[in-house]
């Protein structure tokens, strides 16, 4: 059987054709590259797929994108540990980015921001069931009165969602099951749900990939969303690999991934949410190319010896592949550029996914407060993505052993020793579009391709 699959991306449109054999075996048979046709992404698109259709038609297609913008929400909840962070979580779980994210009441300057942030969606949450009833409602009045564009997305409370229904009448508004309906127990899948339908029913239209829906007859996966469901069908179908943080890092963002099961250690006490075994974190500001600027004010603030902010070259450098997206580095003093703003990403991107712990003095001795995930004890770091697939001599334990304290004193708690697994081919999003029909043989593919750098 012949699977054809294409990853549309911010920069690049790639794509791969794979046999699957009568074992359940993947292998590759043909690649194929171009540049993302950024204002009609089909023009791009069918480019590369008529370059791997070229010996015959596929059986099966699959397709995923993260142009256009990839998928926006903006993320509202009441308490900012709590239900503002599960409404977060949830949102990067289904794939998006978020353009903002506030807690309990709306401002004025909040609305004038969601108007101006051009989010696809608002997902409204805050209040366990049968908790606070005051902020959901709130909200919901200030985001009728400012009439936005966005679909809102209902995950609250659901004490007041006939309310709420009330209230957001004539707007587009979906309601599902609170994402936090009690603090032991985070329920984001109903909302993941709502998400992914909306992305497919509404967000697809424009840019060309309604048509790339018409022609194949299939609708697209949020590329995030696919690598989501990829970690989490390693961890369902290789459990022998064990945990592990996944890096993709392109162009304009950085996503990480984590499959890690959180231990009950003696002596420490645990704050915040109960931690999901597979979790997603997203960094709009962190990438090699649209985002290189903020990469590069990163990498500087990691710089010792000051010497980057002296280097006219380096500034000049960030500047050009930041106005010219596609651009590759072409001589040994750009490509150490390029690991400069590579090594920025991975310590920042790593660092806000990992969690943080500090130790305080009670009256039973010494207590260690852990908020979020600790993943120091991690074996391994798979690097996808652009730079990271192309470069075998990038070790990422040279750039994590800066991460001690973070700012205010807390230990930073990323995984410093962990070894380093590159996807040379950059195999991992296209297999991870296979694996919504075949996790088995997209899982072995993918780990058997991956190659360690030492």
């Amino acid at each position: 059987m012949r699977l054809l699959s294409i990853d549309i991306g911010s920069t690049w449109t790639k794509g791969a054709t794979f046999v699957l054999s009568s074992r359940n075996d993947l292998r590759v048979v043909k690649r194929a590259a171009r540049p993302t046709t950024v204002d009609d992404l089909s023009r791009g698109f069918n480019a590369v797929y008529d370059a791997l259709s070229a010996d015959g038609k596929p059986d099966q297609i699959f397709y995923s994108s993260s142009a256009k913008g990839g998928l926006a929400i903006a993320a509202i909840g009441i308490v900012p540990d709590l239900t503002a962070e599960m409404a977060k979580l949830t949102a990067y779980s289904a794939g998006a980015k978020i353009t903002h994210s506030f807690a309990y009441a709306l401002s004025t300057a909040d609305i004038a921001a969601l108007g101006n942030s051009n989010s696809d969606i608002i997902l409204l949450a805050g209040g366990a069931d049968g908790g606070n009833t005051h902020y959901p409602v709130e909200n919901a009045r200030k985001l009728a009165k400012a009439n936005l564009a966005a679909t809102i997305v209902f995950a609250g409370n659901r004490a007041v969602r006939d309310e709420v229904e009330r209230i957001l009448d004539g707007r587009d508004l979906v309601c599902v099951e609170n994402v936090l309906p009690d603090l032991e127990n985070p329920n984001p899948e109903p909302a993941r749900t709502a998400i992914r339908e909306l992305f497919l029913k509404r967000i697809t239209t424009g840019k060309g990939l309604d048509r790339i829906v018409t022609s194949t007859g299939k609708e697209p996966w949020p590329t995030p969303y696919a690598l989501f469901e990829y970690c989490r069908y390693i961890a369902e179908f290789a459990p022998e690999f064990g945990e592990f943080v996944m890096v993709d890092m392109g162009g304009a963002t950085t996503d990480v991934y984590s499959v890690h099961e959180e231990k009950n250690l003696a002596g420490t006490v645990r704050r915040g949410l109960p931690e999901a075994k597979v979790k997603r974190t997203v960094e709009g500001d962190l990438g090699m190319r649209v985002s290189a600027r903020s990469a590069a004010v990163a990498a500087r603030k990691l710089d010792t010896s000051e010497s980057l902010g002296a280097d006219p070259a380096f500034s000049s450098f960030v500047d050009r592949v930041s106005r010219a997206p596609e651009t590759l580095a072409s001589n040994p003093e750009e490509r150490r550029f390029d690991g400069v703003l590579a090594s920025a990403n991975l310590v920042q991107s790593v660092a806000r996914h990992s969690g943080r712990a500090h130790e305080v003095c009670t009256a039973e001795g010494l207590v260690t407060v852990q908020v979020g995930r600790d993943l120091t004890e991690v074996p391994q770091i798979i690097g996808t993505g652009g730079y990271l697939s192309a470069t075998a001599n990038f070790r990422p334990r040279d750039s994590l052993s800066s991460l001690g304290t973070d700012e205010y004193g807390k230990r930073v708690l990323a995984p410093l020793r962990a070894r380093y697994l590159r996807d040379p081919e950059y195999l991992l999003p296209l297999l991870a579009n296979v694996a919504a029909a075949h996790p088995a043989a997209a899982v072995r593919a993918g780990l058997e391709a991956l190659v360690e750098n030492h």
